[in-house]
């Protein structure tokens, strides 16, 4: 494998290098270990969510950092934390390699993940997730993205730490993504700070491990059997710097930007990894449209804003952009 991937969206050749194999015995104790965790763990939440009263969603969590730790030393992942969570609200932000990620955030302290809407439907782990307080997207709807900011924003609010990853989908973890910026809109709506966390995955002998990624057309379950069959996997978790969340321009879209981009460059830095970023479409030909702008400003007609447009929905060759 090379050092940087270059990849838009990492497959399953991102990560095609072989991976060691644990003794069968190993393998079965972590299988039987693994099955233990998940009825207990998700036996406490239920219970635990079912009890009325003030502060279910800070109880739930409590149980569900508790339960994360059960299930990854069920799967013999020894995680190593760098620093911890700030206390009180925060947009916890990090980079996204594996379905490992959730556990060990939630691990570290109470948060409110923010999830795809088809974990919703999942058995068993859709229900817990409704419990415990998860923020539902439906990525593939843009309508929906003003409805999570403010549920994030009430959550942040409310005092609740609100886990996201930016990235939008799980890499290899050679590379970042870049960080898209709606979520944090919800961090500067409620005047949070924005927690980063860069995580990274090494086997025994400290090398990029092979066997954490949760890429391409890889099922979960396909995915968690490489991890039980991993000798050795180490996750680090390096709590960075937290940042301000503070409208300074005025501009909403400036800001939110900005804000993003020192967020994503302090993750990428804590990594030693480029930023993979799509190619920018620039007008070959700027039309006036006869609306009022400054001198020597470019004018873009409206044919070419819907150009722009379908450029954007296209894969366009990627650029590394180093932290």
């Amino acid at each position: 494998m090379t050092e940087h991937c270059a990849e838009m969206r990492c497959a399953a050749a991102c990560v095609a290098a072989p991976t060691p194999r644990a003794p069968l015995g190993t393998r079965v104790r972590r299988r039987t270990a693994l099955t233990a965790a998940l009825l207990a763990g998700g036996a406490a939440i239920v219970l635990v969510a079912l009890l009325p009263g003030y502060g279910r969603p800070h109880r739930t969590g409590r149980v569900l950092q508790h339960a994360s730790r059960w299930v990854l030393a069920a799967l013999g992942v020894r995680v190593r934390c760098t620093g911890r969570p700030r206390a009180g609200a925060s947009l916890v932000v990090g980079n996204h390699v594996s379905f490992l990620d959730v556990l060990a955030l939630a691990a570290c302290g109470p948060m409110r993940p923010v999830a795809k809407q088809d974990v919703a439907s999942w058995p068993f782990v859709g229900g817990l997730a409704r419990r415990t307080g998860t923020l539902f997207l439906r990525r593939d709807t843009w309508a929906e993205l003003p409805d999570l900011v403010r549920a994030a924003t009430a959550a942040l609010r409310a005092g609740h730490r609100v886990q996201v990853f930016p990235e939008g989908t799980t890499r290899c973890g050679r590379s970042l993504g870049t960080f898209r910026r709606a979520a944090f809109q919800a961090a500067m709506d409620a005047a949070a700070v924005v927690s980063p966390v860069a995580l990274r995955y090494t086997d025994g002998t400290g090398a990029r491990s092979a066997a954490a990624p949760f890429v391409g057309d890889e099922t979960l379950l396909q995915a968690l059997r490489r991890v039980v069959a991993a000798p050795r996997l180490e996750l680090h978790v390096q709590w960075l710097r937290p940042v301000p969340a503070i409208p300074a321009t005025g501009h909403p879209a400036t800001d939110r930007r900005r804000l993003a981009s020192a967020v994503e460059s302090a993750v990428a830095r804590a990594l030693g990894q480029d930023v993979v970023r799509s190619a920018p479409v620039r007008p070959s030909r700027p039309v006036a449209v006869g609306l009022p702008v400054a001198d020597g400003a470019e004018r873009v007609g409206a044919a070419e804003v819907l150009e722009l447009a379908a450029c954007a929905a296209r894969s366009r060759p990627p650029v590394l952009q180093s932290a």
